[in-house]
Parts: structure tokens; C-alpha cells; sequence
């Protein structure tokens, strides 16, 4: 038969393999645990704490050390508080904005020193006492010295080669943010929805009535207290049942205030953190059992410096170090904020050295997914990011400022700006990026020759960003484009019929001739993927219809194929489709619209699609943005918003909503969402609406037409009779057995590789090929 074992909880803080995952942290981290647990209790007591290694050589040796009142307790209770076996015991079942509730620190460094193989003392109150943990999870005490100071000390030490480094690093993390106001007051009725409020009076000791517990609560007068609940004042409080502590919560509330997050205290700015932002928060808590939810007040404080040490990001709770990571990974654009809940980014961090951020949280409950602590911080995921984002900002800022006020004021009032050298020296920057205009050059070029004379002349980098802005406004207030200049391709125009391929880069839009009457329409689509499907759909032969896409929005380049195009004298219809979100609007509205490059379109663009209304009548998959959106859609949009009997958006949950502009900013749907059979059909029943036919050449060009075909058909017929009759072939083979053995001999006396190398020296651009071909030719004449 199979053994069915039981396992005290206790009996895994005593495994040194097992420990971790009671705490919440690997092996080697658990000394520098243990040296935060015991700070923070020690603030707990007194705000005066000292965290020390009486040996600087022997980093498994700490003092931890406050100036409170010391342990009011025998020798006895004194060892029990630092049992391992005993119950899961805390002062701090109350939901407050204060450190650690679980009840577990003390156990923890128990076992800690009795798996390391440690040694704990505890100086209080007149003596010095030897805590000595015990296999049954129990803890003998021995009185070995007197103590005559104040306060209590903790001293700890374990091998050394069981420490990892920077053994203090939480603790005196603890101690440099330990400042500030503090919450003075009592726990708040309204911090508790049904279900923590009935394990809070499960918890209590069994002596307690419920007349003695409701003192405990903010806002409760006394005169209050006996006719709060009165059939229920007698009660022990750890034996009322479910409804019963319903009632009494209910009481509770309805007879105090909410306790908001501006009454909870905060750290305040910290000295060498030139960044600092507060942010005030609340949070939901629903309950699974009864009606009564949770309100939790939070209060998110975020600091940031520049420090050259380090950018490692710190998070708090309630003034103490969290022990999980919470990562902020940079990039050049962007920061992204990941770990215990949060993943999340933060656009435009615009700093050139990386900061060190701290967070701390405040509040009464936070929410934790481990025995050690891991906080879940995605009930205060946006708020979290808001904090972060407002902080960093405020750093450039106050770095920008002081690095002004370090500027002498001289010095300040000569500075140009940066568009202000840009144009100066753009005419010098565009001789030494082209070679003097005997090569093209690319935008990126022309920013790196142009860097180095705009940091001399205003001490600042020049960000690419910001020169393509100087160079769009410059081209726009010009009406021309800087001479020379090469833009990368960033689209493809396909032709009809032959399939021929333009890939749109600066060279081949200038070069372009559109090709006689082979095509009447054209469209643009965002998605080059359609390309293909639209070909082997025969869909661009059908409608004698060009499509143009430019890989997501509209490039300079793709807007030059429809100005050039537009100016021909054939008749042509433009077309356009888009995915049917906010961006895809603004594609539309770009491609028609004036531009800071390029005046209004002089044809007009026929918006195919796809909209959000078009996509819900056809019942297309719809997605849900990640994040709402912050733009604004196409003018369009909000105009059709305008039209009384325009259909109404909804959302999933079949709520109405007023404005399609709205829903942008919640939903989209692509135009990948069709099948390929349904966007065919789709496509060609919207291009019908507006279809001007097939290509059909005027009367006077296919007479013109007609005559060059007969007399080319006429002049080979002719041709081919005429060298039939002369025995064309029997002559050319008499010449070449003459001559051929005769060319041949020179040939042979030619010393060829010399002489193409002599002409590759003489010009260098020939190919070998060339050079050759010509000698060939020499030799023939």
C-alpha cells in the first residue's frame, strides 16, 4: 500500500533546499535578506537604526541596532519569537501602510541561521541572550553577557563562504529611504472587501469580543462603539460566521470615512535625486464571497538621477525593498518597464546617460503572489508607468536647466539655433556629401556631414529627427527638392499585363515614363503582401488597374508616382485601401492631403476602404488595442461622425457608442481579416462603383497604330522573300571560309591580355569586356 506522508509547513524552513521558495529568494541571496527583515523591524520600532559589520573583513558578521525600548519580554518569549515552529504569527493583520504583514521575516532569519550553520544573539533590556535553533523547529535560549545600553541589538554570523557580496545592500536601501510623513492613524473599514475582512476576524485571538475589536477602526467614536452592532458586541470575534462578520463590516463602513491616499504620508524628495513625482492612486478589490468590495488608496512616489555607478531601478513598498526584480530595459526611442506584473513601455525617454529610478508604493494592502513578498504590481500598471515617465521627463528637464545655468550667459545669448546652422551650411554640406555635385548623396550623409557644425556652434547634437524636420520645412518653403539627393526605395509600382516592376526610390521615380495606354486606374495598398494575390487573381489585367504601395505609409516617394502620373494626359483613377484603424485613416488623408514636402494632390483619391463600418456589416474579426489609442483619425472620419444617419459603432459587449473616432481608439480591423476569395469580391464590387472601363486607345492613335504594324509586318515578309531569292546563306558561308583563317592568324599574334589591361588603364569605369570588344573591333576594320 502506498504511504500517505504529512509535513508541517515549518519543517521546510529547515532544508537549506527548500528554504528559497519560503522566502522568495535563491541561496545565496538569503543573508542579505535576513539583514533587510531585520531592519525593517528594527524601523518599525524606532526610526534610529544603525545597520553595520563590526569586522569590515568578515562580511557574514552584521549588527542591526535600534535606540527603542527594547524586547518587553522574558528570555523565553523571546526565543519563541524567533521560533521557526511556531504559528504564522503577525502584529500586522491590520491593513496598514506599513512594512511586511505575513508574519514570516522572523522565521526566515531563524532558519537562515540554522541552515547556514549561524549564530544569533539578541541584546535587549539588560542582557545578552544566545538563540540557538533547534531540529524540532524550536529555539533554546542561553543568557551569556549583560547589555547596558538603550535599545536592542541583533547580532548575526554566519561562514563566510556561505555570503554572496554587498550583504547590507537591502538594509541600507531601507535606511536611505526611511524619511518622510508617516500614516498616523488607524486601518480604514473601507481598505476591506468581505472575504479579507472574515479571515482578519478568523485571526484574532479567540478572547476578543467584538465590542473590543471595533476601537481598532479609523473614524469609529466611542459613544458609537456599543450601538455599533449590539447583538453581536459579546461575540468572539474568531468565532462569528460569515454573515455575521458581513454585518459588522458593513456597520463599520457605513459609520467612517474612506481613508484616501493623501492622508497616508509619503518619503518626499530625496536628497541627490534631482527627479521626483507623486502620484496619487486608488485601486479596486472585488470580493468572490459577500457584497462588499475594497478600496485601496496608493500613493506611487518615483526618483531619478543620473548616477555613474549604476541604472539599476529599485522598487519599494511602503518604504522597504522588494526582492523580486522589476526591470527597465532602454532603448534608443524608448524604455520598457518589466517584472511582477508590469510590462509596459514609455516612448521618448530622450536622455543620453541611463538613470537610476527608485519607486516607492504606499499603501495599506498590496498584493503579493509569494511567501516572499513578490509584489503584483499590475493593479498600478498604468499609474506605475505614469510615475516613471513623469519622473524621467522632469530629470531632462532639470539636466537640461542645469546645464544652462553652468553655460555662461555670454556664451547663451550667441548660440544659434539649430535650423539656423543647418541652412547656413546645408550648400557646403551638400559640395562635401556629393563631391562637389559629381555624385548623389543620401539624407544620412548629408546629417553626419552637418553633425560636427551645428555641436560647434550650439554645444548640442544635432538628433536626425529633428534635421529631417529642418530639411522638410526647408523643401517645402523652397518647393524643391535638395539637388541631388538619393532616397532609399520604400514602395513598388506594378504595371498591368507585363508585370513589370518599379521599385520607388529617388533615381527610378525620376526616371519614370508612364507606359501608353496600358493602364486607367491605379491602387494603392499598404500591404505589399497583396501584391501577389492580386496578381494570380488575374485582378490587375481585369481592370487595367496599376497598384502602388509604399510598405505602411505613405512615402515622399509614392506621393511623386501620383504627382508624375497625374500629369499625364491619359485618363486615370486613383484608388485606395487600408486597414481600418487610425493609422489607416491618416494613409488615406496623406496621400490626398497637402504635406510639408509636397503641396495638395491635383487628382483626386477615391478612399476605398477598408472603414470600421464597412468592416461590421461584413462581420469581419475585430482586435482590441492594447492600449487605447492617443491620435486622432483622418478629418473624414470625424466628419462622417457629423451625419445624422450614419450607423452608430458598438463595442463587443453590444454597448453603443457615439463616435466612430471612438471606437478607433479601442478597436481595428485589418484588411488581412478577409479571406483572400471575400477581399476579391470585396475589392472588385468597390472598384466597380467607379469603373471607367477598359484601356481602349482613341481612333487617331490606333490608325497610327495600324499603319506601323502593316508596314513592319510588310518589311519583314518583304525582307525574308528578298534573301530567300538571293541565296543570302550560300554567300556568307563563301566569305567566311575566305576570310575567317585569315582573322584568325592576327589573332594568334595578338598579345590580348596585355592590351585589354593597357586599355583598362587608360579607362579605368571599362569593364574588361569593353575593352576587349573594342580591340576586336580595331581588328575587323
Amino acid at each position: 500500500m502506498d504511504i500517505l506522508f504529512t509535513q508541517p509547513d515549518w519543517q521546510l524552513f529547515t532544508n537549506i533546499n527548500t528554504l528559497p521558495q519560503q522566502a522568495g529568494v535563491s541561496k545565496h541571496l538569503l543573508p542579505r535578506l535576513i539583514a533587510k527583515e531585520l531592519t525593517d523591524n528594527a524601523l518599525d520600532v524606532d526610526a534610529s537604526v544603525q545597520v553595520f559589520h563590526p569586522d569590515p573583513d568578515k562580511e557574514g558578521t552584521f549588527v542591526v541596532k535600534n535606540l527603542g525600548k527594547g524586547f518587553d519580554a522574558s528570555d523565553e518569549a523571546i526565543a519563541e519569537f524567533f521560533s521557526i515552529k511556531r504559528p504564522l504569527t503577525s502584529s500586522k493583520r491590520f491593513r496598514l501602510p506599513t512594512r511586511g504583514a505575513l508574519g514570516n521575516g522572523l522565521r526566515v532569519v531563524t532558519a537562515t541561521i540554522f541552515c547556514l550553520e549561524g549564530s544569533l544573539q539578541v541584546a535587549t533590556n539588560g542582557r545578552v541572550l544566545e538563540l540557538i535553533p533547534q531540529d524540532d523547529g524550536t529555539t533554546s535560549v542561553r543568557r551569556i553577557g549583560e547589555f547596558t545600553e538603550e535599545g536592542t541589538e541583533v547580532h548575526v554570523s554566519i561562514p563566510n563562504d556561505y555570503f554572496y557580496y554587498d550583504t547590507l545592500e537591502w538594509a541600507g536601501l531601507a535606511l536611505a529611504i526611511n524619511q518622510g510623513t508617516h500614516y498616523q492613524s488607524k486601518t480604514c473599514a473601507h481598505w476591506y472587501d468581505s472575504d479579507s475582512f472574515y479571515n482578519l476576524c478568523l485571526s484574532t485571538p479567540e478572547q476578543i469580543t467584538v465590542q473590543q475589536f471595533i476601537p481598532y477602526f479609523e473614524g469609529i467614536a466611542k459613544s458609537k462603539v456599543k450601538h455599533l452592532v449590539p447583538q453581536l458586541n459579546d461575540a468572539f470575534l474568531a468565532s462569528l460566521q460569515r454573515e455575521e462578520s458581513e454585518t459588522l463590516l458593513e456597520a463599520l463602513q457605513q459609520n467612517s470615512k474612506y481613508v484616501p491616499a493623501k492622508k497616508l504620508g509619503a518619503v518626499g524628495a530625496l536628497e541627490h535625486f534631482p527627479g521626483y513625482v507623486k502620484i496619487l492612486a486608488e485601486f479596486d478589490l472585488k470580493t468572490t464571497r459577500g457584497t462588499h468590495h475594497a478600496t485601496i488608496p496608493v500613493v506611487i512616489e518615483a526618483f531619478a538621477r543620473i548616477n555613474e555607478n549604476t541604472d539599476k531601478t529599485r522598487f519599494f513598498v511602503n518604504r522597504t525593498p522588494i526582492i523580486s526584480d522589476v526591470d527597465v530595459i532602454y532603448s534608443p526611442k524608448r524604455l520598457t518597464v518589466y517584472g511582477c506584473g508590469l510590462n509596459n513601455n514609455i516612448d521618448n525617454h530622450r536622455l543620453k546617460n541611463l538613470p537610476e529610478i527608485w519607486v516607492n508604493i504606499i499603501t495599506p494592502y498590496m498584493p503579493i503572489v509569494s511567501n516572499g513578498k513578490e509584489p503584483d504590481l499590475s493593479v498600478l500598471e498604468d499609474q506605475i508607468t505614469q510615475s516613471i515617465e513623469k519622473v524621467v521627463h522632469q530629470l531632462r528637464r532639470k539636466i537640461t536647466a542645469q546645464a544652462k545655468e553652468n553655460t555662461p550667459q555670454a556664451t547663451l545669448a550667441k548660440l544659434p539655433s539649430q535650423k539656423q546652422v543647418v541652412l547656413q551650411n546645408l550648400e557646403v554640406a551638400i559640395d562635401k556629401a556629393s563631391g562637389q555635385g559629381q555624385y548623389r548623396y543620401s539624407l544620412r550623409q548629408l546629417y553626419y556631414v552637418l553633425r560636427p557644425f551645428v555641436m560647434d556652434a550650439t554645444q548640442r547634437e544635432l538628433k536626425y529627427q529633428n534635421f529631417n524636420t529642418i530639411i522638410t520645412d526647408y523643401e517645402f518653403e523652397t518647393g524643391r527638392d535638395l539637388p541631388g539627393v538619393y532616397r532609399d526605395e520604400r514602395g513598388t509600382l506594378l504595371h498591368p499585363h507585363t508585370h513589370e516592376e518599379i521599385k520607388l526610390g529617388t533615381k527610378n521615380v525620376e526616371r519614370y515614363h508612364r507606359p501608353v495606354f496600358n493602364f486607367n486606374k491605379i491602387l494603392y495598398s499598404e500591404k505589399e503582401g497583396f501584391f501577389e494575390i492580386l496578381k494570380d487573381a488575374g485582378f490587375c489585367e481585369k481592370h487595367d488597374c496599376a497598384l502602388l504601395t509604399s510598405k505602411g505609409f505613405a512615402s515622399r516617394a509614392a506621393r511623386d508616382v501620383i504627382d508624375l502620373l497625374a500629369e499625364t494626359e491619359e485618363e486615370l483613377l486613383f484608388f485606395c485601401i487600408h486597414d481600418a484603424d487610425i493609422s489607416g485613416t491618416l494613409i488615406y488623408q496623406a496621400l490626398q492631403g497637402a504635406t510639408k514636402a509636397r503641396p495638395e494632390r491635383k487628382v483626386k483619391i477615391i478612399n476605398l476602404g477598408l472603414e470600421p463600418w464597412q468592416g461590421l456589416a461584413m462581420n469581419l474579426e475585430i482586435e482590441t488595442l492594447e492600449r487605447s489609442s492617443k491620435k486622432t483619425p483622418a478629418q473624414y472620419v470625424l466628419d462622417y461622425d457629423a451625419v445624422t444617419d450614419a450607423p452608430k459603432p458598438y463595442k463587443f459587449e453590444g454597448q453603443m457608442m457615439t463616435r466612430w473616432e471612438d471606437w478607433l481608439k479601442e478597436y481595428r480591423i485589418e484588411l488581412n481579416a478577409m479571406d483572400t476569395p471575400t477581399f476579391i469580391q470585396w475589392l472588385d464590387t468597390e472598384i466597380s462603383k467607379y469603373d471607367n472601363g477598359k484601356v481602349v486607345p482613341d481612333e487617331p492613335y490606333l490608325k497610327a497604330a495600324a499603319e506601323q504594324d502593316l508596314q513592319a509586318t510588310l518589311k519583314s515578309r518583304i525582307r525574308a522573300e528578298i534573301l530567300e531569292k538571293m541565296d543570302i546563306e550560300r554567300l556568307v558561308l563563301e566569305r567566311l571560309t575566305k576570310e575567317f583563317p585569315e582573322l584568325l592568324e592576327k589573332v594568334n599574334r595578338l598579345d590580348l591580355e596585355n592590351q585589354v589591361r593597357q586599355k583598362l588603364e587608360n579607362a579605368p569605369k571599362n569593364s574588361w569586356g569593353k575593352s576587349f570588344a573594342e580591340i576586336m573591333r580595331k581588328l575587323l576594320e
